[in-house]
């Protein structure tokens, strides 16, 4: 069981060392499949005493080489609505582990792998028989036993008694792993292997343990304070960003808005391991009364910051650089050269909107600090395209309010939300949730009650819909032109389409931004 489940009220009657047989408990998942020997689910009130009506349970028993039941593997929630995709995980799972129960008992034995369907010799669901050098079958696998539907394995079996021709001459042609077709006495065809397995080792051998004391190649700190970066994307972001710094490369990180783009920065500077200041330049703070130049305020002489001159280490973010002007770009520009010079040890790293300059026409100082600055860039997914929702929610709830907790299907409800503003959005709806819920699981009916169902990501237009796949279609635009802030030509190059097409399909209205026109 997850640690959701494990601190609920459910949890308290799936424990080690209670009893699930049906005389028992009654009608159950782990005492239906020890009872029938086969996978079997029970969920919520189809379990017969009243107080299992919230747990659902998904059981596959597992079964030794001899066909004896020797245990079960059993997954317990309360999610009742995944059982039918969970049951097919548990069953190919106790499949796995009865064929490495085979595998490794009869070490030394030569093992049959077969199937009517060659691609299938390399998943669970391949049949297998072991055979001792003189032909004789000493086990076979359940897979094994359904494919031989018909034909009895009781008793002692010689490889002949199944398969038409000598088992000497299978082993000659399968010695070096090639596929043959071998024929049962039912006339059934299958494509089949040889496996060979190491013999047991004996007692006599004399076994040393060895400890390894190696560290990891790359690791990424990681506190309960942490931001989460579990999604391979922002992993590998995160590798190159900490690689680029320790190599003193700029280094530019690009991510919607509300993407994580300043805690990013924040985190790769605490993974430094160094004692200097994160010093921040925003470029969309400057303010000119008169167009001449950047304020006094944005960027200050090197020589009066103390926050660098006293510091070897450190680094430096300058923040939205799609807000640069021609003044601002070259002071940058200077600030940055002169404190490379004087400070050859700190770090530079910039943030930006993707494709946010590709409609600015910029030249001159503009252009040549935005070249430099984002010749080596990271890009960071959308809340929505991130695989470590679940993660981030929980831990953003914990800064909130160490009293709540989201359940599965209040996860599972709150993540359809569309989001344009991505962490920040998630941020204020836990907010809302934590104010208007009593401490304890937040459900999915709190969500839908103060948050509202969510709707459909993207509005379908009329010569679009009764068309499933132009439904699909017009819905993506209608999605990407949302999170582009209803900038239409943004919106045509990230889908890769025309104008005129995204003009035919969006509803140009109460959306914030530009069209980009």
């Amino acid at each position: 069981m997850d640690h959701q489940f494990q601190e609920s009220a459910c949890s308290r009657s799936v424990r080690c060392g209670t009893i699930w047989t049906e005389d028992l408990r009654g009608t159950n998942g782990l005492g239906l499949a020890l009872h029938t020997g086969e996978p079997s689910a029970v969920s919520g009130a189809e379990h017969f005493l009243a107080g299992h009506a919230g747990v659902s349970c998904v059981a596959a028993p597992i079964f030794d080489s001899q066909g004896r039941l020797i245990g079960l593997l059993d997954v317990s929630s309360e999610l009742p609505d995944r059982q039918n995709h969970t049951q097919a995980l548990v069953s190919l799972a106790a499949s796995n582990i009865e064929n490495r129960l085979f595998v490794n008992d009869h070490r030394g034995d030569a093992i049959i792998q077969f199937h009517p369907r060659q691609e299938y010799l390399t998943t669970q669901s391949v049949g297998m028989v072991s055979v001792d050098e003189d032909g004789r079958i000493t086990g076979a696998n359940r897979s094994a036993c359904q494919l031989f539907n018909g034909i009895d394995l009781s008793g002692p079996k010689m490889f002949s008694d199944l398969f038409r021709g000598g088992f000497g001459a299978i082993v000659s042609q399968t010695r070096l792993g090639e596929v043959v077709r071998l024929v049962d006495w039912l006339n059934a065809s299958y494509f089949a292997r040889m496996r060979f397995s190491h013999p047991r080792i004996g007692d006599s051998i004399t076994h040393k343990r060895v400890s390894l004391s190696t560290s990891p190649v790359f690791s990424i700190p990681q506190r309960s304070d942490d931001p989460v970066f579990h999604d391979g994307r922002v992993r590998n972001s995160m590798r190159l960003a900490i690689r680029s710094a320790k190599a003193r490369l700029p280094i530019c990180v690009s991510g919607q808005t509300g993407s994580g783009r300043t805690t990013f920065a924040q985190s790769v500077h605490q993974s430094l391991a160094t004692d200097g200041p994160l010093v921040t330049i925003d470029c969309s703070h400057a303010n000119y009364a008169d167009k001449s130049g950047p304020p006094a305020e944005l960027i200050t002489e090197l020589d009066t910051r103390r926050d660098i001159l006293d510091h070897e280490n450190g680094m430096l973010v300058v923040e939205n650089l799609a807000a640069m002007r021609g003044p601002t770009a070259g002071k940058i520009m200077q600030f940055i050269d002169r404190l490379q010079m004087i400070r050859p040890n700190w770090c530079i790293m910039s943030t930006a909107v993707p494709d946010d300059a590709a409609d600015r026409e910029w030249t001159g100082d503009v252009l040549r600090t935005y070249e430099n600055l984002t010749q080596m860039t990271v890009h960071l997914p959308t809340l929505e395209d991130r695989n470590d929702f679940a993660l981030v929610a929980a831990n953003i709830l914990a800064g909130i309010s160490s009293k709540h907790r989201l359940s599965s299907s209040a996860m599972s409800l709150l993540q359809k939300f569309d989001r344009p503003r991505n962490m920040s959005d998630l941020a204020n709806q836990l907010r809302l949730l934590v104010v208007h819920s009593k401490a304890g699981n937040i459900r999915e009916e709190h969500v839908e009650r103060i948050l509202g169902l969510p709707t459909v990501v993207g509005h379908v237009c009329l010569r679009c819909r009764g068309n499933s796949v132009r439904e699909a279609k017009c819905r993506e635009i209608n999605r990407m032109y949302n999170h582009c802030s209803g900038n239409v030509a943004l919106t045509s190059r990230t889908l890769g389409v025309s104008r005129t097409t995204v003009y035919s399909h969006v509803e140009r209205k109460a959306v914030g931004g530009t069209s980009g026109e």
